[in-house]
């Protein structure tokens, strides 16, 4: 009896022992994935406090054109800011967010920022912090625009292509952006142009577009972009024409594709 206990306790000694090796080996594992994730996140591109975005450039673009120059209900405007919302939302981190509105003088300041991380480990950064400054730097200024922009009172021409030209050459490292860059522009607009260039009150198509040398002058720079169009229906507008005109206008740029969907009011 007294040789069975030895035993027995030999073969717990060993269970112990075999217990404690793989805590040993669990602890260096830990450790392990602890010093790796430590030294990833030491060795990331720092962080351009006024921007947001990382040192060595944004992840992708998320550009947005308001167009209010012509009559926009409360509803439609309401729709815009949840659509243009949840787009920004969905946006991957470090995803340059620029916005711009179309004004009668084709001009306006771009205001862009990067959508930083929401939320961080506790063993690389501190969650309270980097939650706080999503709010504060980010979430804060972005809604702030995106209300105050489309608020923009309406006005006698709408320039949308000569705007979204201007807004697109803006933007930070968009026409530069590779291939594996994901660039997408929003645009929430009726598609009515209406200038001294080019105006469908006035008659004009694509042919007429055309004829007059503007597509040499194109900047085709929204090469392999995608285009999401947030349209306010304007039943008064020559729609054939519209549509036309703008499925090869962006095709022309060379956008890579082209959604459409009505903001509509009834």
């Amino acid at each position: 009896m007294a040789r069975r206990r030895r035993n027995r306790r030999r073969g717990g000694g060993l269970g112990a022992t075999l217990l404690g090796a793989a805590l040993i080996v669990a602890a260096l594992a830990a450790f392990g994935v602890i010093g790796w994730l430590v030294f990833t996140e030491s060795n990331k591109p720092g962080i351009d406090a006024a921007s947001l975005c990382p040192e060595d450039g944004p992840r992708g673009h998320l550009a947005i054109l308001l167009d209010t120059t012509d009559p926009v209900s409360a509803t439609q405007l309401q729709l815009a800011r949840n659509r243009v919302g949840a787009l920004i939302e969905a946006a991957p981190d470090f995803t340059r967010i620029s916005f711009a509105t179309v004004r009668a003088d084709a001009g306006g300041a771009v205001r862009s920022l990067c959508k930083p991380p929401r939320d961080a480990s506790a063993l690389t950064a501190n969650p309270r912090l980097v939650a706080e400054r999503y709010e504060t730097a980010f979430l804060r200024p972005v809604t702030e625009t995106l209300d105050s922009l489309l608020a923009v009172p309406q006005a006698d021409s709408s320039p949308i292509i000569e705007t979204l030209q201007r807004f697109l050459a803006a933007i930070p490292g968009f026409t530069e952006a590779g291939a594996d860059t994901r660039r997408e522009v929003i645009l929430v607009t009726d598609l009515v142009q209406h200038s001294e260039v080019f105006s469908f009150y006035r008659g004009g198509d694509w042919t007429s577009f055309r004829a007059s040398g503007a597509v040499d002058r194109l900047a085709r720079n929204l090469s392999g972009a995608e285009v999401r169009i947030l349209r306010l229906p304007r039943p008064a507008a020559p729609q054939a024409a519209v549509d036309d005109f703008w499925v090869r206008y962006l095709d022309a740029q060379g956008a890579a594709r082209v959604s459409p969907s009505v903001l509509g009011d009834l």
